[in-house]
């Protein structure tokens, strides 16, 4: 380092911070460096008791000075830089008002350089840094209790993009040739010790006797988007290998854990079918959102290799996706052997059976919208499968009309189901059964078809 001056005590400018918090903080991590060969300690998540968060003007600031930092300096971006940067002179020592860069119109490029940043490198060290760490780890690992209303909106709407503000750190520590890197290391470590406290919650709810597996999923799901998150700002931030893969292992384990209580609910529905294990299935596949997060993750591992393979043993991605993909395969059996049995039963209940029917829509979906280069061919039979089913099954609809006129109470039974298998039908693509089936309900109900 070498282009910004020692204080005007005699001190160096660059010193560790303090590990005892500022006063009327919420306790600053300590940022001192560790001795040689120590393993160093996790960073501390920051736990706060309300909302607001620290530092958020000297994020945005900060997020403006990188902006003019990524350019080469000319005279007028120099003076814009210090102008963003004047608010903080005291706070760095320095003495407000002076202007530098006066009597600097015609230095080469590289002096101007050298004179602003010997000028902005003390602001951007000691203040920018630290309160863009405070910021990020308030947003990223801070327990907030959440505001309502107006409130809320006003004060979320001005809070700079976390990626944006990962981005400026990196930007300033490059400007300042990798000082105050600390404060990026700080927040990478935070991110990594949330992460891995967030799976083990995860996992216990997971494993919890009294698990709702459709709640699971959905937590499972959020948990996944938010590590998949947090891994972009570690990347942002520049952080290496070792600590990406660490983040990396943390989502895949959820992803695993999120299909196989997928899978375990499917299977106790084929296993044994009653009304319990059915409701429990029924709202895993309903969740076709989380299911798609999860295995999108799956198979974006797979690709990218994160898990090292051994000969003639499947890594436990690939055993958890297809364990989870023979699981809906059996699912999609039982469904339409069920389905077709019970079409034309006049002692099924009507809303099971459409519950059985949204069921194979949305086995359908996950199959048609999981699109992935690395998908298993499985599920490419498995949706053509589906629709061939469902066309057969709008065809012996038809059919079971037909038969049915001339008796009200059986016609009453089938037109609830009838209606439900055109909506299916048009979204498994088999329109043309769908119009012969909806021509049909409306011959049945004596006036002419509504417009499906």
């Amino acid at each position: 380092m070498g282009f910004w001056p020692a204080r005007r005590n005699g001190t160096p400018r660059f010193r560790a911070p303090s590990a005892q918090p500022a006063a009327g903080g919420h306790g600053a991590i300590p940022l001192r460096p560790a001795p040689a060969g120590a393993t160093p300690e996790p960073a501390v998540p920051v736990r706060l008791s309300a909302r607001k968060l620290r530092h958020a003007r000297e994020a945005q600031d900060a997020i403006k000075a990188a902006a003019i930092l990524r350019q080469p300096l000319t005279l007028d971006r120099a003076e814009a830089l210090l102008a963003v940067l004047e608010p903080y002179r005291r706070r760095a020592s320095l003495p407000a008002g002076a202007n530098p860069l006066h009597g600097l119109v015609g230095q080469s490029p590289a002096r101007l350089h050298e004179i602003a940043m010997r000028h902005a490198a003390p602001v951007l060290l000691d203040v920018f840094l630290p309160a863009a760490r405070e910021h990020m780890l308030d947003r990223l690992v801070g327990v907030l209790r959440p505001l309502e209303g107006d409130e809320a909106a006003r004060q979320d709407g001005g809070l700079p993009s976390a990626i944006d503000l990962a981005n400026a750190m990196r930007t300033m520590i490059g400007a300042l040739r990798g000082a105050g890197r600390q404060h990026a290391l700080a927040v990478i470590d935070a991110v990594i010790e949330d992460s891995r406290a967030m799976v083990q919650r995860a996992s216990g709810i997971g494993q919890s006797a009294a698990t709702d597996h459709s709640s699971t999923l959905g937590a499972f799901s959020h948990t996944l988007l938010r590590l998949e998150a947090l891994r972009l700002i570690m990347e942002t931030l520049g952080a290496r290998s070792p600590a990406l893969d660490a983040l990396a292992y943390q989502s895949r384990r959820v992803a695993r854990l999120a299909l196989r209580q997928a899978a375990a609910a499917i299977n106790g529905f084929v296993r044994e079918r009653n009304l319990l294990t059915l409701r429990d299935s029924l709202l895993v596949i309903a969740k076709i959102d989380s299911l798609i997060v999860v295995a999108l993750r799956i198979l974006d591992s797979l690709q990218a290799h994160e898990e090292e393979a051994t000969p003639f043993v499947k890594v436990a991605d690939e055993e958890a996706l297809d364990d989870y993909v023979e699981a809906i395969v059996r699912l999609a059996e039982a469904l339409v052997q069920l389905t077709t049995r019970t079409l034309a039963s006049p002692d099924f209940d009507e809303l099971l059976f459409v519950a059985l029917l949204r069921k194979i829509k949305w086995l359908y979906r996950f199959c048609d919208r999981l699109g992935h280069a690395h998908r298993p061919k499985e599920l490419d039979e498995l949706r053509d499968y589906l629709g061939l089913q469902s066309a057969m099954l709008g065809r012996q609809c038809a059919e079971a009309l037909s038969g049915a006129v001339g008796d009200p109470t059986l016609m009453a039974r089938l037109m609830p189901r009838a209606d439900e298998l055109v909506l299916v039908l048009g979204d498994v693509g088999r329109l043309k059964v769908r119009d012969m089936l909806a021509e049909r309900i409306a011959a049945a109900r004596g006036g002419p078809e509504s417009g499906t």
